[in-house]
């Protein structure tokens, strides 16, 4: 058995904890824990190479030798399957353990939102995340663990996850990213290079899913799986099935069922009104998909749609400003169909302007000759650096057109409407703006 050689090989290093894989090439010791304050742990890594015995070699004058220590010789001859009295031949080859202490992997913590714990403690942002170490997101926690492959893993809220391999140094032929999930929703950015590929894969009770190319997500509870493809590609494997999912498809594998067949994902959302700033109040816009069942939508502060401000999911095709701060963010908008797959991401950039209260909100009123509607801001302030018209067909402006106008305060459409509705607000820089005033409408 190698437990012992090894445990007695490392036994005069340091105290240590041992984690042995018997039968392989290399083993792992860790000389050092994490401590509180986040310190990198080492390893000692333990490899081995070749001795040819020369004639009159033993087990205890190879040890002397090659370990600087005699008593060492029952160890090196137990680490080679034999005992120490055994003898050796001249050309026969004994295998001599080496180590080398390197620097423990781990993945940063890049985001973190509401309530996230690791082991049952608060975590904090830029804390690393070791092998084992269970992380969980509460009802409304998000967190994104960055590895330094440059992959990202990215837990929703009411997720357990947790690393059990990770093996990405710069020497390593790949690097080897394994996430075990029993609950909650996982979406990736897996990176690959051309000298280091990514053997990336997540673990479920009921599948494993093996990622031959970058963006999935992946949702796990009680009653299943589901997995969604929106970039490269996955193979899906639980005991003796196999299904593979391209881009564009997903599956959804219920308990005790076999695995769930390829499903087309649903394509990215159309939006129809994205106004040039908004505030809170104002509506963001999309065309319905025939075949949602309903959308998720989230506000972020990336491009990536990591850095989560709020997400929701309904029925609805709009997504309303809330009390975000003014500033630029990204609106990320998908649709979930039947299955429970979510589909193709629809992201748009948006410009939030804080209302000042102080202003006054300025009335309208419309005038029309034809097809032609003539709108105009009433008594406009004569230092006003402009203002935003909005019209619509419907007074819950459920299609609205937009125009900014400078102090001359007045602008013309030519639309086919027998009725036109109308608002306005002052704007004073392109993130503050005054409230909408009193809703016209034409004659």
């Amino acid at each position: 058995m190698k437990t012992m050689a090894i445990s007695a090989f490392l036994h005069f290093l340091t105290p240590m904890l041992l984690v042995i894989a018997l039968g392989t090439v290399s083993v792992v010791a860790t000389t050092s824990t994490r401590a509180a304050d986040e310190t990198a742990a080492t390893e000692i890594r333990i490899t081995q190479r070749d001795y040819t015995v020369r004639e009159g070699d033993t087990f205890k004058s190879i040890a002397q030798i090659e370990l600087g220590k005699i008593g060492l010789a029952p160890h090196l001859a137990e680490f080679n399957g034999l005992t120490v009295d055994t003898v050796l031949n001249e050309g026969e080859i004994v295998q001599i353990p080496l180590y080398g202490e390197v620097v423990k992997e781990f993945a940063t913590i890049v985001f973190l939102k509401g309530e996230v714990t690791r082991g049952g403690e608060a975590l904090d942002r830029n804390a690393e995340v070791y092998i084992d170490e269970t992380l969980a997101t509460g009802e409304n926690g998000f967190v994104s663990m960055l590895f330094k492959s440059g992959s990202v893993i990215n837990l929703q809220p009411n997720t357990k996850a947790k690393i059990v391999r990770l093996n990405c140094l710069d020497d390593d032929e790949s690097c080897v990213i394994e996430i075990s999930a029993d609950q909650g929703e996982l979406s990736s950015d897996v990176k690959h290079t051309p000298k280091q590929p990514a053997d990336f894969r997540i673990t479920t009770p009921y599948a494993s899913a093996a990622v031959r190319g970058t963006v999935f997500d992946v949702a796990v509870d009680k009653t299943g799986l589901s997995i969604g493809v929106t970039e490269g590609g996955v193979g899906l494997a639980a005991s003796d099935q196999a299904v593979d999912l391209d881009t564009g498809f997903g599956s959804v594998t219920k308990l005790g069922k076999p695995l769930g067949q390829p499903i087309a994902l649903l394509p990215p959302p159309v939006y129809r009104y994205i106004p040039a700033r908004a505030a809170k109040g104002d509506r963001i816009l999309w065309w319905n998909l025939s075949d949602a069942n309903n959308y998720l939508a989230s506000l972020t502060t990336d491009k990536e749609g990591r850095a989560v401000l709020t997400s929701g999911g309904g029925q609805s095709t709009d997504f309303v400003v809330s009390d975000e701060s003014a500033g630029d963010y990204y609106l990320n908008v998908r649709g979930i169909d039947n299955n429970g797959l979510k589909g193709f991401t629809s992201s748009t950039k948006i410009t939030v302007a804080e209302i000042d209260e102080a202003l006054t909100p300025v009335d309208t009123e419309i005038s029309y000759d034809g097809n032609e509607f003539l709108v105009s801001v009433i008594n406009p302030e004569e230092d006003a650096p402009g203002y935003e018209i909005q019209v619509s067909a419907d007074p819950d402006f459920d299609d609205p057109l937009s125009v900014d106008i400078n102090s001359q305060s007045a602008a013309v459409f030519r639309l086919e409407a027998n009725k036109l509705y109308a608002r306005a607000r002052m704007l004073i820089d392109p993130k503050t703006v005054s409230a909408f005033g009193p809703v016209a409408e034409s004659q």
